[in-house]
């Protein structure tokens, strides 16, 4: 008999939820290393459409000597906000990227709040495929889109909010 996945139990409220908890200032992800540089900030989710929203504020270190935004740094959102829906789905299991594709359609001004919205176009055991775009939000202006490939391990991370 197959198992189901947990997250096929679950409502719109567990997503947002879930969210919320990982996303919490004293998290996992936020004890050290990039993820917690980006501070990504939780906006919104649809469990039906397996999307979600994280907002990123563009700080002067991520700044390449033009004044914009740095584009291996949008590429770095791009990465986490793939791997917390990812996450979602995978629950305490770690995850891997395994492909990231990135079009950079305009820069990303120095100061500015940007929002990258993530879909999950396919949630299976082993692999996850989503693709992305980035967008500033008060003017609905298209930065960058992106796709990707996470592999779900079969190790674990106790830290990840439990279900």
């Amino acid at each position: 008999m197959m198992e189901q996945a947990v997250w096929k139990t679950e409502t719109q409220e567990d997503m947002e939820d879930w969210f919320q908890r990982y996303l919490r200032p004293d998290a996992y992800i936020f004890k050290k290393g990039i993820i917690a540089s980006m501070h990504p900030q939780f906006v919104k989710c649809n469990y039906s459409k397996k999307t979600v929203t994280f907002a990123f504020e563009v700080m002067e270190w991520q700044l390449n000597p033009e004044g914009i935004l740095h584009g291996g740094m949008l590429m770095t959102a791009f990465d986490t906000a793939f791997g917390l829906l990812c996450h979602y789905y995978s629950k305490q299991n770690v995850i891997n990227t395994i492909e990231l594709g990135t079009t950079f359609l305009k820069p990303v001004p120095a100061g500015c709040k940007y929002h990258i919205s993530v879909k999950a176009n396919h949630v299976g055991k082993t692999l996850t495929s989503m693709t992305a775009e980035a967008y500033l939000p008060e003017k609905d202006f298209l930065l960058a889109t992106a796709s990707s490939s996470f592999m779900r391990l079969e190790r674990k991370v106790n830290n990840i909010p439990p279900q």
